[in-house]
């Protein structure tokens, strides 16, 4: 049996739409950790009592900024690179239903000769059975 290239390639397709969804997953998994961890260091500076400790507080204050800007650059970081899987995603399950058009287009096109190659037969048995009775 000859094999079908488009079904490879429709195979192929799948397959990756299958690997966008799992990175996309991935990534929208990671961007809520980030999302929670600038959450948990913001609840964090706002807790503080500044006069609690007023000694240690300017450098409690800077370490605890340092640790919100990280983390909302990382949050950041997560949401673009989610953006940019959930762009990948979208190409691979365009090239998905371009392959499925392909396909379709292919399976009509062989209904339609096979359709005309039985009018074929039925006009040259229609000829045949003319034939006949004009003999």
């Amino acid at each position: 049996m000859a094999r079908d290239p488009l079904a490879a390639l429709a195979k192929l397709r799948g397959l990756e739409v299958l690997e966008a969804r799992v990175a996309t997953a991935l990534r929208g998994a990671a961007l809520d950790a980030a999302e929670a961890d600038a959450a948990a260091a913001e609840s964090e500076l706002k807790a503080e009592d500044p006069l609690a400790a007023p000694l240690t507080y300017g450098s409690y204050l800077e370490r605890g900024l340092a640790a919100r800007h990280q983390a909302r650059a990382l949050v950041a970081g997560h949401a673009e690179a989610l953006e940019t899987e959930r762009q990948r995603l979208a190409l691979a399950r365009s090239a998905e239903r371009l392959v499925e058009l392909l396909r379709e287009r292919r399976a009509e096109a062989a209904r339609r000769l096979a359709a005309r190659r039985e009018q074929a037969r039925l006009d040259e048995a229609a000829a045949r059975g003319e034939r006949r009775r004009e003999e």
